[in-house]
């Protein structure tokens, strides 16, 4: 894989940030049910335009705008029938962004995928005319890595996988690709200070229907165990709050011996951004991405809210080598 050299040598790999409010920051409105995923269809330009961009700011990793183009999300959108045209689409303009910036550097294409639902309209509740069967979102899984891999990504990047059963499907599908699987895990840190799954109840909860009902979330370690077991590349902790960040990578460290990646949410700041909503200061995200790149970090970027801006200031003064990673518990 592109990157290979720079993993096996203890380099430092930038990812990018976000990718869905980042094309809506570039003046595209989103879908109510299938969030990001149309504009690959509707606003090829801005898509392309996020990548070129955040080629430039230093990233080494540029992410195919694929979070929310699985088939069962698309049906929201009544564009079910088009999966194979736009998710083939999110990739060909990933790479016509490294082809028009990127050539003087070795700049990896990651397929997203994740565990996303259609939503119903104004809200992050699951639509229930669109569920799969367990059956049927396990073939669209497999369909759309087939698809990704094919239109010519260089590997996965499986984003907030949460739980085991669903996550297992989707990871199991990228990885029967043959392609290099990145698995990124979003935790919650409870009040008590355990960690959980991404708890939607608790961190969605403005934006979740009133008689949402969701699964209770497993234990961070059991969710850990059982995907980093399945035969990944890389595991890290992503699109999870700064708070939550420090004690999951280190339950990560102990857990997983591999390369660790670190992408968190920067939504939720004292900062506030042009739109009104809170947002971490570029500054104050490299700060934090630098002290997770001392304690072991590899690959390192930002989520939702994370915008060109951060990972500018983040390429700044990053070292260029990973630092020791933490020693064992006694």
């Amino acid at each position: 894989m592109i990157l290979d050299d720079k993993l096996r040598t203890g380099r430092v790999v930038v990812l990018d940030g976000a990718v869905g409010t980042e094309i809506e920051r570039f003046g595209v409105a989103l879908h109510d049910a299938a969030w990001c995923g149309v504009a690959n269809k509707t606003h090829p330009d801005a898509v392309r335009s996020v990548h070129e961009a955040y080629i430039r700011a230093g990233s080494d990793v540029v992410t195919a705008n694929t979070f929310a183009t699985c088939r069962h999300v698309l049906d929201g959108a009544g564009l079910g029938d088009e999966t194979v045209a736009i998710n083939t689409r999110a990739v060909e303009l990933a790479l016509e962004a490294r082809d028009r910036v990127g050539a003087s550097r070795p700049i990896a294409v990651a397929a997203s995928m994740s565990n996303n639902v259609a939503w119903l309209p104004g809200s992050l509740s699951p639509d229930p005319r669109h569920l799969p069967t367990p059956k049927q979102e396990a073939a669209n899984y497999r369909e759309m890595a087939d698809t990704l891999a094919q239109a010519g990504a260089d590997l996965f990047l499986m984003e907030m996988m949460l739980d085991v059963v669903r996550a297992r499907r989707s990871i199991e599908a990228a990885l029967a690709t043959g392609l290099p699987v990145w698995v990124g895990i979003s935790c919650t840190r409870r009040p008590d200070g355990s960690l959980v799954g991404w708890d939607m109840a608790r961190e969605e909860r403005a934006s979740l229907c009133e008689n949402h009902v969701g699964e209770e979330p497993l234990a961070l370690e059991t969710i850990i165990d059982e995907l980093t077991s399945l035969g990944g590349t890389v595991a890290g902790i992503m699109h999870s709050t700064v708070d939550a960040m420090n004690p999951a990578l280190g339950l990560l460290f102990q857990r997983w011996k591999g390369p660790v990646m670190a992408y968190p949410e920067t939504s939720s700041d004292n900062a506030t951004d042009e739109q009104g909503a809170e947002r971490m200061s570029p500054a104050r995200f490299a700060e934090h991405a630098r002290h997770w790149v001392g304690m072991g970090v590899q690959i390192i970027g930002g989520c939702c809210g994370t915008t060109v801006d951060h990972i500018r200031e983040l390429v700044k003064d990053l070292p260029d080598r990973v630092g020791p990673r933490p020693s064992p518990p006694a």
